[in-house]
């Protein structure tokens, strides 16, 4: 099977402005909580290339896994640190979900104006602008799922700090293991069941907004 460069490169350019969005989002959310962390490190930047870890953002092609580079925050400068680092925590789902909402209202004009139904609007093969549109969305559903699943280092794990924080605390001493073997899991055995299960949910959400939002345009 021969490899789609076109595909390659439409990946390529959502992963670097969701992977820049998340980050910044991070960074602007903490900054604006009292945290002067993020600029002294240069991350309140609209340079996504500040946000990338080049090595990692190459294993998405190879291995199908990839990171980007984390912003720190210090969480000590909160006045509530474990609701607000909450709050920076969110930022990425909310930027993520965002991000799909405004392509899926781009994209019911744009199909509005070119008279397609909605069959053709999510079957069609041919209009490589609305297929890029239509992947920006369902990626980035996709990448607020995978962040909020709760096992550090991923964001989801703030949620389990806010409730059960105790409990946090005994998952924070054995993060390293814990993220190594999250690692392996979803490169191998796991893969397939990993990435089923977010296609799946990424769908349904994608079909409950696209329906939400076609019932107003239509």
């Amino acid at each position: 099977m021969g490899i789609d460069f076109l595909e390659i490169i439409q990946l390529a350019i959502i992963l670097l402005v969701s992977i820049w969005l998340h980050e910044y989002a991070h960074a602007y959310v903490s900054y604006k909580l009292w945290d002067p962390t993020p600029k002294l490190q240069n991350r309140l930047t609209p340079n996504p290339l500040k946000h990338l870890d080049p090595i990692w953002f190459l294993m998405i092609f190879l291995i199908n896994f990839g990171r980007w580079k984390p912003v720190q925050v210090n969480p000590m400068y909160y006045k509530n640190p474990l609701k607000w680092e909450l709050m920076v925590a969110l930022a990425w789902p909310a930027t993520n979900l965002i991000l799909s909402t405004i392509w899926i209202i781009i994209i019911l004009i744009y199909s509005k104006i070119l008279g397609y139904s909605i069959t053709s609007i999510l079957q069609t093969n041919t209009d490589i602008v609305n297929i890029f549109r239509l992947k920006f969305s369902i990626i980035n559903i996709a990448l607020a799922i995978f962040n909020m699943i709760p096992i550090p280092p991923l964001d989801g794990f703030r949620i389990i700090k806010m409730l059960r924080f105790k409990a946090s605390q005994i998952i924070e001493k054995y993060t390293i293991y814990i993220s190594i073997a999250f690692l392996l899991i979803i490169l191998w055995p796991g893969q397939s069941i990993v990435w089923n299960f977010l296609s799946k949910t990424s769908f349904f959400i994608f079909n409950i907004l696209f329906t939400i939002f076609w019932n107003i345009f239509y």
